[in-house]
């Protein structure tokens, strides 16, 4: 199987019935090169739109397809530079030896032995002109475009904002990223890229698929960027759900005393999810939400081999903020075959009237800390030691080495099971995760953690942020996390999560042990 390929084909109608012949034989990218009737038909030239139609259709596929827009563009005396070498060109009947030549020599980047492949199509001659219900838009080219977005996790809907923006620009084309500060809003922020990965997606992408333009990329920090100062922006690609952000800019640009843009809209991309395993809760349109939401259970960073550990059992170290959702997830894991240890359980033992912490936390926080029949009063210990950080730090100084201990000793007395879940909250902080194989976190937002905690623990508002903010943050967990998940939504939106989480996971104790 190739790594790259090139498909010629005459127009995206004849595209989409030959794509599930040779996706098969294409494992990563997948570049389209469209040879039409030429540029000065005025038909063909309308025919450019039909790349929305041909993104569209392709949207299930796994491979990265990258349509060129040389072609489209009436542009076929420029080298064709592909970001990624192509190991095999295919075309169909509609294509001319000549054209194919012409491609062939001004394809710059050829793996050595690039094989051309003849893929027959049964398709008779299409009118390309009734191929698409987007030849309706202007024919005309404009010389200064702009758009901005997030474009996190950049897939075929930022395709098809990206590539019409540039089929409409015949020299300069500015792309405003908006930084991270700006995006808190968005489902599932804290997975969001960082904005310098974003900003060279964008330009990575824009230069695979036209290496002709001028490209300025830039991080934004407001909604406008530099549309309402910049009298050279002529037109602004935008999205159906964006078409106010377009109008409330020109209202800007107008009080500015600039000419207003030409506010090209695209429809948002259905989303196809009859292969995979989604939530109810993603939405209708493909979006970076629905892809941070699969990312959910997934491997997103390979675990650092441990040398203070073997490799039985495999040691799981569960964690996350106070009300994330810990116990639900453990429980869960607990069904499919795994062994939990609660390090809070763990801790109520030590805290017990015979256990190894009694003495030292009454001689280090007094005897109002115990019950009328001398127990530890773990609610009033609480109260105590969450309002201060200084006392809480005396209270960890006590309580993490005598648990990690009868954790440890725990898990060296299970005989009979590969995989154990450590399930503390106090993992990072305690310094744990250097115990664990792979460390696995659960998020909510802070303001779902505070509702959370009034409803089950009674706590008040300032007491629920107080526990809150003695924990690390939710992307302080995330830059530890091997898998990350969120109980935010349905009991069966975590189970999606958690069953995708296991079966990887058996996957690779499988090959290590």
């Amino acid at each position: 199987m190739a790594k790259t390929g090139l498909v010629i084909c005459s127009n995206p109608v004849r595209l989409l019935r030959i794509f599930t012949q040779v996706k098969c034989d294409v494992k990563n990218t997948l570049y389209v090169h469209f040879f039409p009737n030429p540029a000065s038909d005025k038909k063909a030239l309308r025919n450019r739109y039909t790349m929305i139609d041909a993104y569209t259709n392709l949207s299930s596929t796994n491979v990265d397809v990258r349509i060129l827009l040389y072609g489209l563009k009436g542009k076929f005396d420029y080298q064709i530079a592909t970001r990624q070498p192509v190991d095999v060109i295919f075309y169909d009947n509609f294509v001319q030896s000549d054209q194919l030549d012409k491609i062939v020599s001004s394809l710059s980047n050829m793996s050595p032995g690039c094989k051309i492949v003849f893929v027959p199509s049964n398709v008779s001659s299409v009118d390309i002109s009734e191929s698409s219900k987007y030849d309706k838009l202007e024919n005309e080219f404009y010389t200064n475009v702009v758009l901005g977005g997030s474009f996190d996790r950049l897939h075929n809907g930022h395709k098809i904002l990206l590539s019409t923006a540039a089929l409409v620009c015949d020299k300069k084309l500015t792309v405003g990223v908006t930084d991270n500060s700006m995006l808190k809003s968005k489902k599932l922020w804290e997975l969001v890229e960082p904005c310098a990965k974003r900003l060279n997606k964008v330009k990575e992408f824009l230069q695979d698929i036209d290496s002709t333009l001028e490209y300025n990329i830039f991080p934004i920090y407001d909604i406008y960027g530099p549309t309402i100062h910049d009298p050279t922006f002529e037109m602004i690609v935008v999205s159906e759900e964006t078409i106010k952000g377009g109008e409330s800019i020109n209202e800007k640009r107008i009080s500015n005393g600039l000419k207003p843009l030409v506010i090209l809209p695209l429809p948002l991309l259905k989303e196809h999810k009859l292969n995979i395993d989604f939530c109810e809760e993603e939405d209708d349109k493909i979006s970076s939400s629905n892809y941070r939401m699969r990312l959910l259970g997934s491997l997103l960073k390979p675990p650092t081999p441990k040398n203070n550990i073997g490799l039985h059992p495999y040691i799981i170290g569960l964690t996350g903020g106070i009300a994330s959702g810990k116990s639900s997830i453990a429980n869960y894991l607990k069904e499919l075959g795994a062994f939990i240890i609660n390090a809070d359980l763990v801790a109520h033992t030590i805290y017990d009237i015979n256990g190894p912490a009694y003495e030292k936390l009454i001689d280090t926080f007094g005897p109002t800390i115990l019950t009328d029949n001398k127990q530890i009063n773990r609610k009033h210990l609480g109260e105590i030691v969450f309002s201060n950080k200084k006392l809480l730090n005396k209270l960890n100084e006590i309580m993490w080495p005598l648990v990690l201990q009868k954790v440890k000793t725990t898990i060296e007395s299970t005989k009979d099971h590969n995989i154990i879940v450590l399930e503390a909250a106090i993992l990072i902080k305690a310094n744990w995760h250097f115990h664990c194989h792979e460390i696995w976190v659960t998020i909510i937002p802070p303001e779902e953690a505070v509702k959370r905690l009034r409803n089950r623990n009674n706590l008040s508002e300032k007491e629920s942020l107080d526990r809150i903010s003695s924990q690390p943050s939710n992307c302080e967990y995330i830059a530890y996390g091997n898998v990350v998940f969120s109980t935010l939504w349905s009991h069966n939106c975590t189970r999606i999560q958690i069953n995708r989480a296991w079966n990887s996971l058996l996957k690779r104790v499988s090959e290590i042990q």
